[in-house]
């Protein structure tokens, strides 16, 4: 198939959810724009209406907002998963969400109208849409049900063997807000369950 090398993880990725022939996948292939982002930059700002939806090839994205001043981190993006600012993608709206790199990054990127038209086109890829759509909304809700119902150490625990590798490559201040402590606090979580 043809960019299969380049896009293998995206492949992999999708493939888990629909099977889709050589012409469907190629179609959604070629809408892709390759970004790269630098540590730091933008894929979405605050007030931005986001028409645009990432793959994570490589490196990590943050969802945060501002909130009397202060940033807060609702979301790090692992590896190979989708990240827009749902809200404002969906709904067309301007975002309260800031997405940013936490470090280089490369995304595989499709635009909304590129989105809509193979949804309109090809029903497979609106049924993809919408697992994907499901999977971001069930992950949120057990976000917030884990703040509610469980201590931070349970957190940790769990980031620590669903995400290991965000614990290594993620800065600890991103991971202590992430987690919705302070970064002292972390230091001692990470002590007593080490």
């Amino acid at each position: 198939m043809m960019h299969s090398e380049k896009f293998k993880n995206l492949i992999k990725f999708i493939s888990r959810f629909v099977e889709f022939t050589e012409l469907e996948m190629r179609t959604m292939l070629d809408c892709i724009e390759i970004i790269q982002l630098k540590k730091n930059e933008k894929f979405v700002n605050e007030g931005e209406i986001a028409n645009r939806i990432a793959f994570t090839n490589k490196g990590y994205l943050r969802v945060y907002y501002i909130f009397d001043g202060e940033e807060i981190t609702r979301d790090i993006t692992p590896l190979n998963t989708f990240a827009t600012a749902l809200p404002s993608f969906i709904s067309q709206i301007p975002s309260y969400e800031i997405i940013s790199a936490i470090s280089d990054c490369e995304l595989f990127v499709i635009h909304k109208k590129n989105l809509d038209n193979m949804y309109l086109n090809f029903p497979k890829w609106e049924r993809f849409g919408r697992r994907i759509i499901e999977e971001m909304f069930v992950e949120s809700q057990r976000r917030v049900y884990s703040f509610i119902t469980e201590s931070a150490e349970t957190r940790y625990k769990k980031l620590l063997i669903q995400h290991p590798e965000m614990i290594r490559d993620v800065p600890l201040k991103y991971i202590a807000d992430y987690l919705g402590i302070k970064l002292q606090s972390l230091s001692r979580l990470r002590k007593s369950v080490e």
